[in-house]
């Protein structure tokens, strides 16, 4: 047994498989030295390795270690671990956190894993060994018997599906066999047996390709990590780590967090994120990701996001979990496989009733559409949420890629999208006697509740002038959409839109009238504060558009929106100028949540399909409504978990790609319909003739299925 890693009081080893594991256990357990030990074993089927945890003790660590080398691999499997077919349990996986969810419910196969590390050719290249040495070797009045007991399995998938009341795959399998044998073709059905099995494990490992994907991401994982820890080193467990932990990433190794580069320089190799083929230089201030390499230098760096919660475990999460929320088109497969099914058997009858020859009827059961049908289209749709993954953006299903493939019209609201996350206060303009540093004071004491990019720069801009706002005012209530309201010395505090504080609250503003005049003309958004009753100054806002923007309109007029709408809150003059320096020709100010909930209502009435674009709390319901919500990552809470998409970076652009990768990806999949229907015809066709045998015939349908699936894995767009 294999010892990758040990300190004192912790072991890290990979048992080999589930039953040497529980061996160990007991070979522990039974060490005299160890008796009475606390040991804890805990196991990973996403790594396939285990962790001893036991005293800290360097003696009994020592012998531990050496208990484990000396155990041999052993078959089976244990009670508690993963059954070699089914799915990973997350009671048994060692989680970053306690109660995390498993990551690759699905991948964690702990014996086909194993076997899906080997080329799947090698494999193929010792089943058709095997398959012609027993043809050679065994007595002739042997072979039906071994060939029954091969096929059974086989024959009985097919009889249950009919006890069920179903024709699928699995009955014309078993009827394609069953006939061979009843003709005492043993060499047919030996045949059509191999190929259905070579078949299944191309399939398998065609299938399993994007997963393999990610796990091969995730892989080291459980490697310790170095972190700053009161000026020192200190080597911990990747799984130990904590948001604002100083790590540090010597070069050659995996970084294991979401975080900014706090000290060093080096060149790190993102390919397996964002598939750029060359390393990229990362300097202090630079965002790094978990899952890239350090490729040369060191860093130090700040975590932000660990564990579960990095990108890296995101996109494993969200790629797991499209498969519940099938595309439509995937769905459409489906249903167009189960129908197909029964025609084949009456094509069959039909050879038969013409022909009368059982052979040119057996060769229609050979070459179904279904099973292509079947496969290459969830394949192609997770495809393409990798690969979407792979340039920042998670796409929560594929009804949702379907969907943005559909999108026709797509509305931007401006804050957070448009403009940069991070606005600026430009100006304090107080008015009724009341001082600058009073207002912003206030303000700032106000916004600090609430996590808007709006309220944060206020904050940060006292905390720049070095404002102390200690809370002197009572609770604070938030009004969607409008502001703050609270109460100040026995006053009531307004802090919030024109439409909030004199729209709604009547509160006059002529007194500050230059000051609103100053703020809109420079393309500003003017923010209103009123104590007791009266206007006590405006705040001057500034929102800067995003650098990506100008592109991003642009491109998306060239993919042939035939709607593309901004929304804001902000008056008119700002909307304007926004609106006016991107390009687009169709805004709205002044808008709230309800009004953007209508709006896209309005849209889907037309009969467009629309995708909403925002990051705030007031943008969720419309995010809910539309046909695909669209959030950023610095997006509230709210927003983030009410989208459909999530841009996971900064780049607008990220979005573009998406649609770009959803639309092809759409087209592949009619393209695969026809590749599969034409082939499988011809196929049918030659068969039926008698122009091919029927080993040829079921050879060629199952080469035919496993192009396709090959030709879905492919990414859609060149890797940048």
């Amino acid at each position: 047994m294999i010892v990758n890693h040990q300190i004192p009081g912790r072991i890290r080893f990979t048992p080999g498989n589930a039953a040497a594991l529980e061996a160990a256990a007991r070979a522990l357990e039974a060490a005299p030295a160890l008796s009475g030990q606390a040991l804890d074993i805990s196991y990973s089927p996403r790594t396939r390795r285990a962790l001893l945890l036991l005293r800290a003790d360097e003696a009994l660590t020592a012998l531990a270690a050496d208990i484990l080398r000396a155990q041999p691999e052993a078959p089976g499997a244990a009670p508690g671990l993963p059954a070699p077919d089914g799915p990973c349990q997350p009671a048994v996986c060692r989680r970053a956190s306690p109660g995390a969810e498993c990551l690759l419910p699905g991948v964690c196969r702990a014996d086909r894993q194993r076997g899906a590390l080997e080329h799947p050719f090698l494999i193929i290249a010792r089943k058709v060994a095997r398959f012609y040495l027993r043809r050679l070797l065994l007595p002739m009045w042997l072979r039906p018997w071994c060939m029954a007991r091969d096929v059974a399995p086989l024959m009985l998938a097919g009889a249950r599906s009919l006890a069920r009341g179903r024709l699928d795959v699995a009955v014309l399998d078993a009827a394609a066999i069953g006939s061979s044998m009843a003709l005492r073709d043993f060499n047919t059905a030996g045949t059509i047996h191999l190929l259905l099995d070579i078949s299944e494990t191309l399939e398998e490992w065609t299938r399993e390709k994007s997963r393999g994907n990610i796990a091969a991401m995730l892989r080291g994982e459980d490697r310790p990590a170095w972190v700053l820890r009161r000026g020192n080193p200190e080597r911990i467990p990747a799984s130990q780590l904590q948001a604002g932990d100083l790590v540090i990433v010597k070069s050659g190794l995996a970084i294991p967090v979401d975080g900014v580069v706090a000290d060093g320089t080096a060149m790190v190799n993102q390919s397996s994120m964002t598939g750029e083929p060359l390393a990229v230089r990362k300097a202090v201030g630079h965002e790094v990701l978990a899952g890239t390499v350090v490729e040369e230098g060191d860093l130090t760096i700040l975590a932000e996001s660990v564990g579960d919660h990095t990108r890296l475990a995101q996109i494993a999460r969200v790629i797991t979990e499209s498969e519940s929320m099938r595309a439509e088109v995937h769905s459409q497969a489906v249903r167009m496989a189960d129908r197909i099914v029964p025609f084949s058997f009456v094509l069959a009858g039909l050879v038969f009733a013409v022909t009368r020859n059982v052979r040119q009827a057996a060769a229609v059961l050979l070459a179904d559409y279904s099973c292509a049908i079947k496969l290459a289209t969830p394949l192609a749709v997770r495809a393409a949420i990798l690969e979407a993954a792979r340039r920042g953006v998670l796409v929560k299903g594929g009804k949702h890629l379907e969907a943005l493939a559909r999108a026709d019209a797509i509305i931007l609201d401006k804050t957070g999208t448009l403009t940069q996350a991070r606005p600026s206060v430009v100006d304090v303009c107080p008015v009724g006697g009341y001082s600058r540093e009073y207002i912003l004071r206030h303000a700032a004491c106000l916004e600090e509740h609430f996590p808007h990019p709006v309220a944060e720069a206020v904050v940060r801009k006292a905390e720049e002038e070095g404002l102390d706002h200690r809370e002197r005012h009572a609770e604070v209530e938030y009004i969607l959409a409008h502001g703050i309201s609270s109460t100040l010395d026995g006053q009531r505090v307004l802090l919030g839109s024109r439409h909030f504080v004199h729209e709604d609250e009547g509160v006059d503003i002529a007194p500050a009238e230059a000051s609103i005049r100053r703020c809109a003309d420079s393309g500003h958004t003017a923010l209103y504060m009123a104590i007791g009753g009266q206007l006590a100054g405006v705040i001057c806002i500034e929102d800067p558009i995003h650098p990506d923007a100008p592109r991003f309109v642009r491109r998306l007029e060239n993919m042939g929106l035939s709607r593309i709408i901004m929304l804001t809150g902000d008056g008119e003059p700002s909307a304007r100028r926004v609106a006016e320096e991107l390009g687009i020709r169709e805004y709205r100010a002044g808008v709230l949540p309800t009004d953007k909930t209508a709006i896209v209502d309005e849209l889907r009435a037309a009969g467009l399909t629309v995708a909403m674009v925002g990051d705030g709390i007031n943008d969720s319901a419309a995010l809910t409504r539309a046909d695909v919500g669209v959030s950023m990552k610095h997006g509230a809470d709210i927003a983030r978990e009410a989208c459909d998409v999530l841009l996971t970076t900064p780049r607008l652009d990220g979005l573009l790609d998406t649609m770009a990768i959803a639309r092809r990806s759409m087209r592949r999949i009619r393209r695969n319909y026809g590749f599969i229907v034409g082939s499988n015809t011809l196929f049918i066709a030659l068969g039926v003739a008698g122009l091919i045998s029927p080993a040829l015939l079921a050879l060629l349908h199952n080469a035919g299925t496993v192009l396709t699936c090959a030709h879905s894995m492919r990414p859609v767009l060149p890797r940048h």
